[in-house]
C-alpha cells in the first residue's frame, strides 16, 4: 500500500503542472466550443505536452500506477480517494515528514510489509487499523517493531560494517 501511495504522489507530483496552468476561463467556455473540462482537446494537448516532457523512469512509474488503478475495484478506487483527500488535507510539513520516512524505509523492506499486510484478510486488516487507532504512538510504535512492520524509529539502518583487519 505504501509503495502505492509513494507512485501516486509522483503521479500526482508530475500531473501538478497541468493544474497550475489550467484555464482561468469557467467550465463551458472553452475555445473550442465545447467544455474546457478534464476531457477536452485544450487540455489533452497539455497532458500530451508534459508527458513528452517526463522522464523515462517517470512514464514507466506512471505507467505502472494506471495499470494497477485499472485493476482496482470501485470500492478500492473511493477508499484510495479518501486517503488522497486526507493527504490533501494535512499540513505540508506533515507531508514531507511521512514522504521523508518512507522514503528511508529499503525498498525491500517496504516490500514485505507489503507483502505481510497483503497476506491479511480483510477482516484483519479491519481489526489491526482499529487497535492501531487505540494505542499511543509510543504503543504503536513497539508493535510495529515486534510485528515487523517498520524499522526502528530515527535513521535509517546502518550498513553491515566490514570485519577488522588484526595485525599480527
Amino acid at each position: 500500500m505504501k509503495k502505492l501511495l509513494k507512485v501516486l504522489l509522483i503521479a500526482s507530483l508530475c500531473t501538478l503542472p497541468l493544474w497550475a496552468n489550467s484555464p482561468l476561463e469557467p467550465r463551458g467556455s472553452g475555445n473550442f466550443g465545447g467544455p474546457s473540462g478534464p476531457g477536452s482537446k485544450q487540455n489533452e494537448t497539455r497532458m500530451l505536452n508534459h508527458l513528452l516532457q517526463m522522464e523515462q523512469t517517470q512514464l514507466t512509474q506512471l505507467r505502472q500506477t494506471i495499470e494497477h488503478i485499472e485493476l482496482m475495484t470501485p470500492e478500492e478506487k473511493t477508499l484510495l480517494r479518501e486517503r488522497i483527500g486526507k493527504l490533501n488535507e494535512m499540513p505540508p510539513e506533515r507531508v514531507d515528514s511521512m514522504r521523508t520516512r518512507f522514503e528511508s524505509i529499503a525498498p525491500e523492506t517496504r516490500q514485505a510489509m507489503r507483502q505481510r499486510w497483503l497476506e491479511k484478510t480483510p477482516e484483519e486488516r479491519m481489526d489491526w487499523r482499529q487497535k492501531l487507532r487505540k494505542m499511543s504512538p509510543e504503543e504503536r510504535a513497539v508493535v510495529f517493531q515486534e510485528q515487523g512492520f517498520l524499522p526502528a524509529l530515527g535513521k535509517a539502518p546502518k550498513a553491515a560494517k566490514p570485519p577488522r583487519l588484526t595485525e599480527e
